[in-house]
């Protein structure tokens, strides 16, 4: 790697990365950053759906209110299961 760019990020962006290094055992947020990038690209190769259809899909969320985790099946299909 001999050539290289200054990025602007936010202070929170930088702060955040700084613990992922820490937590991963990197010595610098440039190591972290590169770990990041090549994380994010394994995960969305392997993704099979358009991530901006997804992240439309959003538009149309609302909030349900309180659920309970035990009864998923029963949200899901109605409650004959």
């Amino acid at each position: 790697m001999g050539r290289y760019t200054t990025i602007r990020v936010s202070v929170e962006d930088k702060q955040r990365l700084a613990r992922l290094a820490r937590l991963a055992g990197m010595r610098s947020l440039a190591e972290a950053l590169r770990f990041a990038i090549a994380v994010a690209e394994r995960e969305l190769d392997s993704v099979r759906v358009d991530p901006g259809r997804v992240l439309s899909s959003l538009a149309h969320a609302r909030d349900v209110g309180e659920t309970n985790a035990e009864k998923v099946d029963e949200y899901l299909y109605g409650a004959g299961g």
